[in-house]
């Protein structure tokens, strides 16, 4: 069974591009700006284990279902699950799936490109050396007035999404393989440069009891759920995000060991960054902040008072920077691939028209964030109603379609399962997990999710 397209985009030349690009899009601002504070408020290493133990029993199964129906329809994601649908005689709106993913993607890429606008100012701030020895006070300032400043972070927004555009215009195999294979080596060299100058300057020590001291005690039931659901935002399920790359993947290459790779490289990338983070704002004798608050104000005072800081504080903004153009184009490629495949759009045209329509949704999104616009509702700007109806209602939804689809609809030789009895015992213990426990977590993860959301 293979899918006819009007175009065909090639396939990834090893399976370290594919390792690459999809750490690119898994390796997200969560592992820099939440999970830290999750870990040290909800039991330190308790938490971790419950949060590793969720992405491997839960998550990677539906992760692997979805590259290897990518690898066996090799097209994007809404031609996927229309072929297999077609071919297993089930309803053709299984398709809507993907469809809501590919939606979803784009909201959650617009978010993206705002907070990425903030990234790129600060990256001018730390190397212009304006928090040196500056007081919390007036760093909590600078945050202040930048989000006060409609067309400054406009202008950072259009560099960034410039970026996007322009690497998802590229081809595939020749333009964004080669791209990605040498931007995630030197992102992790800049990533130990880090740990390595928190190490020296910080307080690696209670960085590291905060996050790996084992209290079964801390953890409650909000904590179970909060690592459930980071475990569900690691591997990007729901956008659509992953299939499309995994369409590209090479034959012949065991899917189930990259995916493992992958969690291992996120869960890395995860306990280094919190412990580089954590050890500089601990050595400042602060408290950490949670979500923006620990990135824009927490970091920056630590690092303008630390020697080097503003070369230290440049890197670590680019660094993300840098990691959010990775999220947001692996975020476009699902509607970028399908125009390119279903109306034989031409790419750069495509990528062209996937990023105006991040720009006008993250347009209204920046003018919301003012106290007194007229975007706001409930006390909520319309850039969080964005990140509530994708991240809470969409995505969740949409996984949990996938997997019903994915676990009792999509026949068995579609995943090429071999005869021996190693690999039967694997397909059964795997098909048990994606069948009775992904469908009831990700219930749990939209229902319990956007209550909390709403009621927060």
């Amino acid at each position: 069974m293979v899918l006819k397209k009007r175009k065909i985009q090639g396939i990834w030349s090893s399976r370290w591009t594919f390792l690459a690009a999809a750490t690119g899009l898994v390796v997200s601002l969560g592992n820099f700006w939440r999970t830290p504070q999750e870990l040290g408020h909800n039991g330190g290493g308790a938490y971790l284990l419950l949060y590793l133990g969720f992405v491997v029993l839960v998550m990677l199964p539906i992760a692997v279902a979805e590259v290897r129906i990518a690898v066996r329809a090799r097209g994007n994601p809404i031609h996927a699950i229309d072929q297999l649908a077609h071919y297993a005689k089930a309803s053709k709106h299984w398709s809507l799936t993907t469809q809501i993913a590919c939606i979803a993607a784009l909201l959650l890429a617009a978010n993206y490109a705002v907070v990425s606008s903030w990234l790129l100012a600060y990256v001018a701030k730390m190397a212009s050396g304006v928090m040196d020895g500056a007081s919390l006070d007036v760093v909590a300032a600078e945050l202040t007035n930048l989000l006060a400043a409609p067309e400054q972070m406009r202008f950072w927004q259009r560099i960034f999404l410039l970026a996007a555009i322009s690497l998802s215009a590229m081809n595939v195999v020749r333009g964004m393989a080669g791209v990605l294979r040498v931007l995630l080596p030197v992102l992790l060299l800049v990533l130990l440069s880090i740990v390595y100058y928190s190490y020296a300057l910080g307080d690696f020590a209670s960085a590291m009891q905060w996050m790996f001291t084992l209290r079964v005690a801390d953890l409650s039931w909000r904590g179970v759920f909060s690592a459930l659901q980071h475990a569900f935002y690691t591997l990007s399920i729901g956008t659509g995000a992953l299939m499309a790359y995994g369409a590209y993947f090479p034959s012949g290459r065991s899917i189930s060991r990259q995916l493992l790779a992958l969690v291992i490289i996120d869960a890395g990338v995860l306990i280094l960054a919190g412990l580089a983070i954590l050890a500089l704002v601990f050595d400042q004798h602060i408290v950490p902040g949670s979500g923006p608050a620990l990135l824009f104000i927490s970091l920056p005072f630590s690092f303008g008072n630390l020697v080097f800081g503003d070369i230290a504080g440049t890197a670590f903004f680019l660094l993300l920077s840098i990691l959010s153009l990775t999220t947001v184009v692996a975020l476009m490629e699902p509607l970028v691939a399908y125009m390119v495949e279903r109306w034989a759009v031409w790419r750069p045209v495509a990528a062209i028209m996937a990023g105006g329509l991040i720009w006008v949704c993250g347009d209204v999104a920046i003018a919301s964030l003012a106290p007194a616009s007229d975007l706001r509702w409930l006390s909520r700007s319309f850039m969080e109603w964005v990140d509530i109806l994708a991240a809470n209602i969409l995505l969740p939804l949409s996984a949990w379609c996938f997997v019903l689809f994915a676990a009792w609809r999509v026949p068995k030789v579609v995943y090429g399962v071999r005869d021996g009895w190693f690999e039967g015992v694997f397909f059964w213990l795997w098909q048990a997990l994606l069948r009775y426990i992904a469908p009831p977590a990700i219930l749990v993860v939209l229902v319990v999710g956007l209550y909390l959301r709403v009621t927060a």
